[in-house]
């Protein structure tokens, strides 16, 4: 119990909780062609220039989808001080009481800059499940499926614009700056690789040197965004500077996903544009609609709360499935793994 009154897990290692579910999950999905080592997590950059494209809902329902769907034992970076996927999967109070506690992104920062060795297992918040079913097969010890989170909070950013001021005032530069984020975090995280399937990095929409840092550690790129004009040209401008500064081979390593489509024969024009012009060489997941059934998945009323996945996400529990199965072959394509499905 934090003093924020808010029992923020149960687990009292993230290493240790996503090794057990490892184990699990190796003998429950037959996947990596029956090989016996675990090949390290697709380290999966949510990201987009432009805001409100549902970047952190598109990450938890990536999240939810893919450890409910196939079992996987999913990891979510956040790294927006807007801390909403951290919200979302924990709550605004579980936000608080995981900082309280001396979990998130921002402390992971705190330890780059007083110059302390690079390690994000204590930071990590093992538990940030809301499904019943992964729930209830964690207590019968079958688990099948599970999400842990290295929380955001609103003092991330604060924190980076010390650092940024201070690396500045000593003729640093923001890409030196990038360079050496990127270099703590690549080690910080190496000796999780091992331990989950994906790990969800929901980057902040613009390109400061801890969000470049993000982008810079991916090996895929799901871009967000929404049927219209102004997001269009941002996805534009976005993925020409990826493409530009930091994957020359973009086109292979990007899942586009179109969110908050509503219906109209403007939107659908946009959407062939996106499909068939300017990203014509992308992945593309499925359309996700603007629908009150997303808002509501997205609000969990209390940390120790859990829903079943059609209690939670209603009307929109198939857009869900069909988001995991396609970025699932997205990941096969890319991978040449493969990923057996546990539940319909």
């Amino acid at each position: 119990m934090t003093a924020s009154g808010v029992q923020v897990n149960t687990l009292t290692s993230a290493t240790a909780a996503a090794s057990e579910g490892s184990q699990v999950q190796r003998m429950a999905v037959d996947w990596r062609s029956g090989e016996t080592r675990r090949t390290p997590a697709v380290m999966s950059a949510i990201a987009n220039l432009k805001g409100g494209v549902g970047k952190s809902t598109t990450t938890v329902m990536l999240a939810d989808g893919l450890s409910y769907f196939y079992g996987m034992t999913v990891l979510v970076i956040d790294l927006d001080p807007q801390a909403n996927s951290s919200q979302m999967l924990l709550t605004e109070r579980g936000v608080q009481a995981a900082s309280d506690q001396g979990k998130g992104a921002h402390h992971l920062l705190a330890e780059f800059v007083a110059g302390r060795p690079a390690s994000a297992a204590p930071f990590i918040m093992p538990n940030a499940v809301s499904l019943e079913e992964l729930r209830v097969a964690e207590e019968q010890d079958e688990r099948r499926g599970w999400i842990s989170i290295l929380p955001s909070h609103p003092q991330l950013r604060l924190r980076e614009m010390g650092l940024e001021e201070d690396w500045y005032s000593r003729t640093g530069t923001p890409t030196s700056l990038a360079k050496s984020l990127t270099d703590y975090f690549r080690t910080a995280f190496a000796p999780l690789e091992t331990l989950y399937d994906v790990i969800l990095i929901d980057c902040p929409p613009h390109l400061s040197p801890l969000a470049r840092a993000g982008l810079a550690l991916s090996n895929v790129y799901i871009t967000p965004t929404i049927a219209d004009s102004v997001s269009t040209w941002g996805t534009k401008q976005f993925s020409e500077w990826i493409g530009t500064h930091v994957a020359p081979d973009l086109a292979e390593r990007n899942f586009v996903l179109i969110t908050r489509f509503r219906d109209t024969r403007y939107a659908r024009q946009v959407a062939s544009d996106l499909r068939d012009v300017y990203l014509k060489d992308r992945w593309f997941g499925p359309t996700i609609p603007e629908s009150v059934h997303v808002l509501n998945a997205m609000d969990r009323p209390a940390y120790d709360s859990y829903n079943t996945f059609r209690g939670k996400y209603g009307g929109v529990k198939q857009d869900v499935r069909r988001l995991a199965e396609r970025f699932s072959d997205f990941l096969a394509q890319r991978t040449g793994s493969t990923w057996q499905k546990i539940r319909d």
